[in-house]
């Protein structure tokens, strides 16, 4: 059954109150679920220009927050890590460019030292620009509005693909008209990010292979390419932001998990896919090493450029094959073999 993945709150100007927004965010659950459609999450996203200190009503509270957003010229490790630390609930943008990427790598190790691999998941990297998505860590607000994201791998996964198209398009269509309604009594535009997402047992891997394809194999490139028209499609008839396309975090989908675990995905793979048709490269966990990261976030970039879309990465560095993570379970890391 399709849910509500990320009910988001995107707030840029200084007019809301934000317990009154987080109020608002609830009775818009309450409102959905009354209509048969369930809510997993509620979050608020705030502008660049909003800083955490000044919203420390909502650390701790069931929303999750989107309440730092810098630079890397401008990221200091120990306020990131104060605010990671202080507000449990709490997510954070690093915006940056070309020139920034071996500061980025030195950031990240420097994160290491007093930062768990927990933390690292809460992280996430925005190249070029800001996006406003209900998708969380790269979640900027760029005005006021409401988004939804949303969990439908199973839908696809047990359907026919030509019958996606029509089955994306009628429960987007329950969903806005139930948003439409509410948001429109306080002057909120409805959006939705129709990203493609998996949670553990819902795989996207099984979307991918309902297109006559063995993943991670010759074919799949093609297959995230034909879906991703279908998201396409779908985004133009709707009022969409942030990615629109399949997501492959490894930690929120089990098969990945097993495909990295027999070393039959490599991120090499990951990142070949984000060139065309994937959003970025997500909740993987890599070698602590600073060569390696270096690298990795400069091929990631180049997918970037080459793409010409929004992008975003989220990497775990560790020294653990696998790594235990508080929601997610256990994440087999990367190999660091062949590299040097």
């Amino acid at each position: 059954m399709p849910v509500i993945r990320a009910l988001a709150l995107h707030i840029r100007s200084r007019d809301f109150n934000l317990l009154e927004a987080l109020g608002l965010l609830k009775e818009l659950r309450k409102t959905l679920e009354t209509e048969g459609v369930p809510v997993w999450t509620l979050r608020i996203s705030l502008g660049e220009d909003f800083d955490w200190r000044g919203v420390r009503e909502l650390c701790g509270s069931e929303a999750l927050l989107a309440a730092y957003h810098k630079q890397v010229k401008d990221v200091s490790t120990r306020e990131l890590t104060s605010y990671l630390k202080k507000c449990g609930n709490g997510y954070a943008t690093i915006l940056a460019l070309e020139e920034d990427l071996e500061k980025l790598s030195e950031l990240y190790m420097e994160l290491t030292k007093d930062l768990s691999e927990d933390y690292f998941t809460r992280i996430g990297v925005s190249y070029g620009k800001y996006v406003e998505t209900p998708y969380f860590p790269i979640s900027t607000a760029l005005g006021d509005s409401i988004s939804a994201a949303y969990r439908y791998a199973d839908l696809l996964a047990t359907s026919e693909p030509s019958q996606w198209r029509s089955l994306i398009l009628e429960f987007i269509g329950r969903v806005n008209s139930v948003l439409r309604d509410k948001a429109g009594e306080v002057g909120l535009k409805v959006r939705h990010d129709l990203s493609l997402s998996p949670w553990m047992n819902e795989s996207v891997v099984d979307v991918i292979e309902k297109m006559g394809v063995s993943f991670p194999r010759v074919g799949t490139l093609t297959a995230i390419r034909r879906i991703n028209n279908v998201l396409a499609e779908v985004a133009q008839e709707v009022d969409s932001t942030g990615f629109n396309e399949i997501m492959l975090p490894v930690a929120e989908d089990n098969k990945l998990k097993e495909h990295v675990k027999r070393d039959a995905l490599k991120i090499e793979d990951l990142i070949a896919f984000s060139t065309v048709c994937v959003a970025g490269l997500d909740m993987v966990a890599v070698p602590r090493d600073f060569n390696y990261l270096k690298n990795l976030l400069t091929d990631t970039y180049t997918a970037y450029l080459v793409k010409k879309k929004p992008y975003g990465v989220r990497v775990i560095p560790t020294e653990k094959p696998v790594v235990s993570l508080s929601r997610f379970g256990e994440l087999p890391r990367f190999s660091k073999t062949g590299f040097t």
